[in-house]
């Protein structure tokens, strides 16, 4: 038997080498499923060896990062507090840190707490505070923090325990409506903040204005914000200050007022008079101002009344001349207000005009022109004088004097009108009518 090992046939190595590729890619294909599953299993296995693996670490970035602000009660309780430096724009810090590869995908900024502690300060004046940050064995190692400190002035935290407040009203009430005056609840506050603030402050003061009232009948309840102002009327910044009452800190001041319906009443002209006037002298009228005056109070209240009245009389003892006086309203006590307490009283004191008849007057003839002669048809006249009292009381036949006046006149009969004059203290104040009217004269030559 021929042992000896077959030589490779040229041709058969040629032909093998040309089939090495199928063969290659039917080997690949054969159970492909089974093989690509366990080349997943091995890589899924690899990645979680790797995420496991605690010494491995990734470089995280965040920005904007609030910081915590804590110990400011412990601070206000040791008689301090930060005045600037802690405003929410600026309390904010860029944090770098050192992830763990397994907690990458869920750290997140509020793992690491940034913070600063404000209870350590013992002084006022200008403060630097350090900036913390906390490092877990979860999420990492902060490596930096940027800025890394924060400036603040402290100053002293003190109280004032009567700051006044002030109600600025402003508006008109609803037309047909009457609000009493309105109760601050409460009327004086205690204020606490810094001390640079609160010595500056001068009162509280809240603008209440009457147009947003409903018309509608009844109690009226508003809570109203509040502005400080210092002594020139400007506004202070309160964001540091604590307002408070009784302990209890204070949002809005309350108010509280009624809201009443409203009516005009008529002021009655039945004004008591007393006593006389002067002798000779009479009350000629009597006004009052204003003839009406607004009235608010309950609608049942109102439906009832139509009328006000004086509560006091005038003395008209002796006057001789008008005057003015006022005088007080009765206001029912079913009324809450009242546009006035008290009118105007116009008396108009005058003489008391009377008429007197004289009869019997001697009538004559004056101005009779030369070389003539004058001839009545009647020696006397009736004369009626109108006037005050006391003038005319004073006057008799013998202090009137009648006549007729020929002056310019020639020879022939005329009816000339009979002229007056009277003897009186006034006599422009009087008036006069004779009888007849005219008297008939004749004119002859001499």
């Amino acid at each position: 038997m021929n042992t000896e090992p077959k030589r490779n046939d040229p041709g058969s190595v040629r032909q093998a080498l040309r089939q090495a590729p199928a063969r290659f890619l039917r080997v690949c294909l054969h159970n492909w499923g089974w093989k690509l599953l366990s080349l997943f299993l091995a890589v899924c296995l690899w990645a979680g060896l790797i995420t496991q693996d605690p010494t491995l670490t990734r470089e995280r970035v965040f920005s904007d990062v609030p910081v915590t602000v804590t110990g400011t009660d412990t601070l206000i309780s040791n008689g301090l507090i930060v005045l600037s430096g802690l405003e929410d724009e600026e309390l904010s810090v860029r944090l770098r840190v050192n992830v763990p590869q397994r907690s990458y995908s869920n750290a997140q900024a509020s793992n690491y707490n940034p913070r600063v502690d404000v209870s350590r300060i013992t002084e006022t004046g200008e403060q630097t505070l350090r900036i913390q940050a906390s490092s877990t064995t979860t999420y990492g190692t902060v490596t930096s923090i940027s800025p890394d400190s924060l400036t603040v002035i402290v100053d002293e935290y003190v109280t004032n325990y009567r700051i006044p407040i002030t109600l600025n009203v402003i508006g008109s009430c609803p037309e047909g409506y009457y609000a009493s005056a309105p109760q601050l609840d409460p009327g004086t506050v205690a204020v606490s903040g810094p001390r640079t603030i609160v010595d500056q402050i001068a009162g509280i003061t809240a603008d209440y204005d009457l147009s947003r009232l409903s018309a509608k009948e009844g109690q009226v309840r508003s809570a109203l914000p509040m502005k400080v102002l210092d002594a020139e009327g400007n506004e202070l910044d309160r964001s540091l200050l604590r307002i408070t009452n009784a302990g209890v800190t204070l949002r809005t001041i309350t108010v509280e007022q009624k809201l009443y319906p409203t009516k005009a009443l008529t002021v009655s002209d039945l004004v008591q008079l007393e006593g006389e006037p002067a002798k000779g002298y009479e009350v000629k009228n009597v006004t009052i101002s204003p003839v009406s005056v607004l009235a608010a109070g309950d609608s049942t209240a109102l439906e009832t009344l139509d009328t006000l009245f004086t509560t006091a009389s005038i003395d008209l003892a002796g006057r001789s001349e008008g005057f003015a006086t006022e005088l007080t309203l009765r206001k029912p006590s079913t009324l809450s207000y009242l546009s006035t307490d008290t009118v105007t009283v116009q008396v108009e004191i005058g003489p008391i005009i009377t008429t007197e008849s004289f009869s019997g007057v001697r009538l004559s003839v004056r101005n009779i022109p030369s070389g003539l002669s004058a001839g009545l048809a009647q020696r006397t006249v009736n004369v009626d004088v109108t006037g005050p009292q006391n003038t005319v009381s004073r006057l008799s036949a013998s202090k009137i004097t009648a006549y007729v006046d020929a002056s310019g006149l020639t020879v022939g009969e005329y009816a000339l009108p009979v002229m007056l004059v009277l003897d009186a203290d006034d006599p422009d104040t009087l008036t006069w009518t004779a009888d007849p009217a005219k008297a008939s004269v004749t004119l002859l030559t001499k």
